[in-house]
């Protein structure tokens, strides 16, 4: 899981020199958002994938296809190349992502598993601190190709560790074949709908009718086809499309109201870039401390209590943040309100994942988890791109240009904007918490659906008995 969450942290440290290297400088932003495309959409193809060849043979494939990925990376000589190893590099992360998933589900039984969720969260909090740390390291001394060819020892290192550890067949007594032409449309959906937020132009609004004319197609196949890639059945069933939303909810809010944290933090606070970059390291924190919290608690209480306690730390935090950066408050006491919002985050996702990994048949625990990751995916994305749409339409307002702002996230000195960007770009980053506070406050009827049918007799029933 480390392979996966360094490449999702700490590549970017190493853009300006990869820029320098092998220039055509406007498809560098590409190297990133194909990654986290191709990711998404390995997701969903790991799902019936491990159903059908169990996880020991999913694991050795996934960290060869990483570790192969890599090293084309580090040989790119030039930026076309760089972003094909890149798209091939996504494959691999979102197919580890869902394996090492899959496979505490396959593994672990229930009283396990959140302790399990809290390492993984673990292994993020750690890379999130010192993965564009290490990036930064390699870049100043061996160069941007570093950063790629690092991941081969770490690979043969989790091989050595892991090879022959998990279980060698897979739950099911049967094979499926591999729903080709679903894999396609759901590639092109995945696509369609993260591009589709990525401005607000009209062809940003033509791509969201192309992603809901792919929908409908990828519905009308999959109730036809006897094996689809990923069963409707496993977003909107009644046990799973609740939990779907409280991950989602979750994870949207609290990427969206922390991405632009250390722009924000650089420009209007005037704070270091060290500073600013490391900012973003307090809701890593919060989420990585309420997981093993989260384990804790659910050695006493039920999943559904944890998910309905975790939802007063998300909205509290969302809603501190937004007043404390309208009125200014302290950097400290706004970093606290950021910690608080990360714990709510660590909470509803660690609970949701144990309902639905309970409820899930060992022979469909794939399919169940990467339909659960893929809509948290999409939230990843949603939240931050629904931000920046909203602070970069503030700026555009008031000031007519929002090319000044946009600048800044290409390490651009915050002293070339006047007084007035500034001031926009605050009242933006505002509307932005805002909006996230309202996506946070979601979680909570999507909690209470969580839980229904676990009543509150039954609740009062176990805090009575864990007192």
């Amino acid at each position: 899981m480390a392979l996966a969450s360094y490449n999702n942290l700490a590549v970017t440290a190493a853009l300006p020199n990869i820029g320098d290297d092998l220039g055509n400088v406007s498809l560098l932003p590409w190297v990133v958002t194909v990654e986290l495309l191709t990711a998404a959409i390995a997701v969903l193809v790991m799902g019936p994938f491990i159903d059908n060849v169990g996880p020991r043979r999913s694991f050795e494939i996934t960290l060869i296809g990483m570790a192969v990925s890599s090293g084309l990376c580090a040989i790119a000589t030039s930026m076309e190349m760089l972003i094909f190893f890149r798209m091939l590099q996504g494959f691999g992360t979102g197919a580890i992502i869902t394996t090492c998933l899959t496979c505490i589900g396959l593994v672990f039984d229930e009283k396990t598993r959140p302790w399990m969720y809290a390492v993984m969260s673990s292994v993020w909090g750690l890379m999130g601190l010192g993965g564009p740390a290490i990036a930064a390291v390699l870049v100043s001394t061996l160069g941007w190709r570093a950063v790629f060819a690092v991941n081969l020892p770490v690979a043969i290192a989790g091989g050595i560790i892991g090879w022959k550890r998990l279980p060698n067949k897979s739950q099911r007594d049967d094979t499926e074949p591999m729903d080709l032409l679903g894999i396609v449309l759901m590639s092109a959906l995945t696509a369609a709908l993260l591009l589709a937020v990525s401005d607000l132009h009209w062809w940003n609004i033509a791509l969201a009718g192309v992603g809901v004319v792919l929908g409908v197609g990828y519905w009308l196949h999959a109730r036809g086809h006897p094996w689809p890639v990923v069963r409707t059945a496993h977003f909107t069933g009644e046990q799973w499309w609740s939990v779907h939303l409280v991950g989602t909810f979750a994870v949207a809010g609290g990427t969206g109201a922390s991405v632009f944290l250390p722009l924000y933090l650089r420009a209007v606070r005037d704070a270091s870039e060290t500073a600013a970059a490391f900012s973003v390291l307090w809701p890593t924190i919060g989420w990585t401390t309420a997981a093993w919290i989260s384990g804790k608690l659910q050695q006493h209480l039920r999943p559904q209590i944890v998910a309905i306690i975790g939802t007063i730390p998300l909205t509290t935090g969302a809603a501190l943040t937004t007043i404390f950066v309208w009125r200014e408050v302290s950097e400290a006491l706004l970093l606290g309100a950021f910690f608080v919002l990360g714990c709510g985050i660590g909470f509803l996702t660690t609970s949701a994942l144990a309902v639905l990994q309970s409820q899930a048949a060992m022979t469909e625990m794939g399919r169940v988890s990467s339909a659960h990751q893929f809509v948290r995916s999409l939230g990843f994305a949603y939240g931050a791109q629904i931000a920046g749409l909203v602070i970069f339409a503030v700026v555009e307002s008031r000031t007519g240009d929002a090319e000044g702002v946009r600048e800044l996230l290409g390490d651009t000195s915050s002293s070339n904007l006047d007084l007035s960007t500034l001031e926009a770009l605050a009242a933006g980053y505002t509307g932005a918490l805002l909006a996230m506070t309202i996506i946070c406050a979601l979680a909570i009827p999507a909690t209470l659906a969580l839980a229904h049918g676990y009543n509150v007799d039954q609740i009062s029933q176990d805090l009575v008995n864990d007192a």
